[in-house]
């Protein structure tokens, strides 16, 4: 197998979005390795990837959510031959739909991600930790009920 290159993981971190916002949930959760940990932009504390797709795909991939987001430079840091850190800036604009049936309509605004990109066995690019802040805070809005999702 090659090393890593950056404009691999840059490939990876592109179809990461992508994904996501086209609302594709297998593709989606094949991105991580079953063990991986991620800190949500919104969230508290750390959960696995397993947890937080399924919250994920209840509240971001359904018929009532809406995901957009712009990257800024995706800067890439090779750490071996399978192993790599992908780090950048995002602007995040969701409309998601609660475990209780409340949407809400979200903007991170200064998104940040750092995701670890680690080769598994067949070859294949996996995020191993995801860590997502926002260097302002998060703002939300719930929506009537009959609202349809904004776009952006």
């Amino acid at each position: 197998m090659s090393k890593i290159s950056s404009d691999d993981v840059r490939a990876e971190v592109k179809k990461f979005w992508d994904f996501l916002s086209r609302k594709l949930k297998s593709q989606f959760a094949e991105m991580y390795l079953s063990s991986a940990t991620v800190f949500a932009a919104d969230a508290r504390r750390m959960e696995l990837a397993r947890l937080m797709l399924v919250r994920r795909e209840r509240e971001l991939l359904g018929s009532a959510s809406f995901v957009a987001a712009k990257l800024g430079s995706i800067d890439v840091q090779p750490l071996g031959a399978n192993l790599a850190i992908a780090s950048y800036p995002f602007h995040l604009s969701i409309t998601r739909t609660r475990a209780g049936g409340k949407r809400y309509q979200s903007e991170v605004p200064c998104g940040r991600a750092t995701q670890v990109f680690q080769r598994d066995e067949k070859g294949v690019l996996r995020i191993i930790h995801e860590h997502m802040s926002s260097a302002e805070p998060v703002s939300s809005k719930e929506l009537p009920p009959t609202d349809p999702p904004a776009r952006v």
